[in-house]
């Protein structure tokens, strides 16, 4: 069976528009924000990059063939939209070719070096202070006015932190083939496809958590038992009394969001009514605890909320479009486009 995730992962906003995205590369813009001061010394030489109908891994391929390295000593903090125009850190250790001139005449079209430097250590996945998102989205059709009010409520709000769509593949084919893997249906012989899969059920239990609090009117609300997470942080704690004022403030002021389980093969650290809703979840699926099992992976939390920063839009034109927004690391832009308009890709 076709799984939908629209269907499955409900949007909190009323969606009335419709509009495209990534109609041309320049529509989409995706900039690392990272506060790194290069020491000017060491074994790693560290290039921004901006690429263009490029992604992460096949630039960072096109880097270990010129410098001549291994793939593996070519590290990024993580990966970046193909269809767009995006900037980004490499780091390559012990390049047998240092020269950025020669570095960028080798590389592939749509790929330029901007900056370049030494350092004494390799960028780690997720060392990254935010992304600065700018998209344009065009033929929007629709009440121009619901839009706005999204807009507004987002900024109030924040919205879901669903992980994005491109997690569970093509119509979804990553939870079955997961699914088959931990049951021993599947044989998986990629260390990439394996981290890949695990993490499909992982987010697959996360994002269900998330979808059923927003239907029982819970998805910003304290309740008993739930794990608070520091914002910009990833220490949590768990919540004393949920209906305090100040857990409250804290939340409307966006100092602490709830929490939701990425689940393992421990008890969840929730108690009472939340670990109540958590574990109904995840029994649903007892393969995925196998898997669990299997690969000893522990309990986490992950925020359930996404708080974008710097918000703000414009109208080009009638039926245009223009965000402008930033995003911690790990949270998806297209939760935020989602809970705005219906969109569509070219």
């Amino acid at each position: 069976m076709t799984l939908d995730f629209n269907t499955l992962f409900p949007t909190r906003n009323t969606i009335t528009a419709s509009g495209t995205i990534r109609t041309k590369p320049e529509d989409f813009r995706v900039t690392e924000l990272n506060d790194i001061e290069l020491s000017g010394e060491g074994e790693h030489l560290w290039l921004t990059i901006q690429k263009t109908s490029n992604n992460s891994i096949w630039v960072a391929k096109q880097l270990a063939n010129v410098c001549q390295v291994p793939q593996k000593k070519v590290a990024f903090a993580g990966q970046k939209d193909r269809h767009a125009i995006t900037q980004q850190w490499f780091s390559i250790q012990l390049p047998k070719i240092t020269d950025t001139d020669k570095i960028q005449s080798a590389l592939g079209h749509g790929i330029q070096i901007i900056k370049s430097g030494k350092h004494s250590r390799k960028i780690k996945i997720g060392q990254l202070d935010a992304n600065a998102f700018e998209i344009v989205i065009r033929d929007i059709s629709g009440d121009k006015q619901q839009i706005e009010k999204n807009i507004t409520n987002i900024k109030a709000n924040g919205v879901p932190n669903y992980f994005g769509a491109q997690r569970f593949g093509h119509d979804m084919g990553n939870i079955s083939k997961c699914q088959d893997w931990f049951a021993g249906n599947y044989k998986v012989k990629s260390r990439n496809l394996k981290s890949l899969l695990i993490s499909t059920a992982r987010s697959h239990i996360f994002n269900l958590i998330v979808a059923k609090r927003i239907e029982q009117n819970i998805w910003d609300k304290c309740i008993d038992g739930d794990v608070l997470q520091l914002n910009k942080s990833h220490s949590w704690f768990p919540s004393c009394d949920a209906s305090s004022d100040e857990i409250v403030k804290r939340l409307t002021e966006f100092d602490i969001h709830l929490t939701a389980a990425m689940w393992g093969d421990d008890a969840v650290q929730s108690q009472g009514q939340c670990a109540q809703l958590e574990n109904s979840i995840a029994k649903i699926f007892p393969v995925y605890q196998k898997g669990f099992e299997k690969f000893r992976l522990k309990q986490d939390r992950r925020a359930m909320r996404v708080c974008p920063m710097d918000f703000d839009f414009c109208w080009q034109s009638d039926n245009t479009l223009k965000l402008n927004f930033k995003l911690l690391p790990g949270a998806y832009a297209t939760g935020i486009m989602r809970e705005i308009l219906d969109i569509k890709n070219v």
